[in-house]
């Protein structure tokens, strides 16, 4: 069994430990010490990284009680090795994590909810509360969760007893009856949990949820803390700076410049889409072949093609318009009210190289012809 060092001392960055063995694995080495400050991959969040000498830690993971190191080199067993931890990581992930629990705790405490599912990627994160929230409770849990970052509330991680475990109200995402690490945050949260976490809720910084979605019946909130929200609020700040630069506005109102911006782009595209259907209807060069009506113009969007297709449905069996982009590729509505176009649209495809379908009466894609070989093949 592998010493958790972690456990005692989340703020230990450096340490000195025992090679136990040494395994030549895929891309490396698998490595193990009688005791370890990294932090196997576990409970939503990744594994630490660092060196072992020099070596360069990969990967850790944990298996029944025994953590491996993965790293870029061989170790003899019995060693004595300085290991060191990447300590700006660890620290925002222990920020991260213990915002988790938190924001979490809130839930739970006003609402009942349990959080499902927690990930920690490397600027941010995920939660899934098993219940729906408003934007409004999101904003009234995020003053919560940063009011008690601001009382700096004690944070705790202990075993207890058990015999005690059925006597506290903890969170916990799974039925563990024995071996339980509970997380304390004085206050607000008691949570089984094996990670690595702050002393107090001031080192968490900032919290910030950035984005919120409906998620298998609950919900799924991306928050970011400490430093990442710190650089998430950094980039969102500099940005703001340009547009204000682009636009000419002052920080309070770049938003009316953007909406107003925004509502004349969309006036004129909505004014170029018209003046470009006119102009397509304009050229369009139509033959009938047969019981098929063949039209070719330029430039059309599908909408466009569709809207003088249905125009003309009454003028033969079938239409099929075509519209020329660049290197002889066509965009094609075929339509019929009365026949199955299926079998044609399919023929158009294989002679063509084209990709498209649709329903019995109505089908739309794309080729790579001309003209002339569109022409040949209806005439044939």
């Amino acid at each position: 069994m592998t010493i958790k060092l972690y456990e005692n001392d989340a703020y230990l960055k450096e340490f000195e430990a025992t090679v136990v063995s040494c395994e030549e694995c895929k891309n490396g080495y698998l490595i193990t010490l009688d005791k370890t400050a990294f932090f196997p991959e576990g409970g939503g969040q990744q594994a630490d990284c660092g060196f072992i000498n020099d070596a360069k830690v990969i990967d850790v993971q944990e298996k029944s009680g025994i953590i491996t190191h993965k790293v870029n080199k061989a170790f003899e067993i019995g060693e004595t090795v300085l290991c060191k931890l990447d300590w700006d990581t660890r620290f925002a992930r222990m920020q991260g994590h213990t915002g988790e629990h938190l924001v979490s705790g809130i839930i739970h405490s006003m609402f009942g909810y349990d959080n499902l599912g927690f990930h920690m990627s490397d600027k941010t994160m995920t939660l899934d509360p098993n219940g729906l929230l408003s934007a409004e409770d999101i904003k009234e849990i995020e003053l919560r969760a940063n009011k008690a970052v601001y009382e700096n509330r004690e944070i705790t991680a202990y075993y207890p007893e058990a015999s005690a475990l059925d006597t506290l109200d903890y969170r916990s995402k799974l039925d563990l009856k024995e071996g339980v690490r509970l997380v304390s945050i004085d206050g607000y949260d008691l949570c089984a949990c094996c990670a690595p976490h702050v002393h107090r809720t001031g080192e968490i910084g900032l919290i910030k949820i950035i984005d919120f979605i409906q998620y298998k019946g609950g919900m799924r909130l991306t928050m970011v803390c400490g430093i990442n929200a710190f650089e998430d609020y950094s980039k969102l700040h500099d940005d703001s700076k340009e547009m204000m630069h682009l636009l000419s506005a002052s920080r309070d109102k770049v938003l009316d410049f953007v909406t107003r911006d925004h509502e004349t782009i969309g006036a004129q595209k909505a004014e170029i889409n018209r003046l470009s259907a006119e102009i397509a209807k304009a050229n369009l060069d139509i033959k009938l072949i047969g019981s098929t009506l063949c039209g070719f113009t330029k430039g059309a969007s599908f909408d466009d093609m569709r809207n003088m297709v249905n125009e003309r449905l009454n003028e033969a069996q079938i239409v099929a318009f075509f519209s020329e982009s660049e290197n002889d590729t066509f965009s094609y509505i075929i339509s019929s009210a009365a026949s199955d176009v299926r079998d044609l649209v399919k023929a158009l495809n294989e002679a063509f190289c084209g990709k498209g379908g649709g329903r019995p009466n109505y089908a739309q894609g794309k080729i790579t012809a001309n003209k002339d070989s569109i022409l040949k093949f209806f005439e044939n």
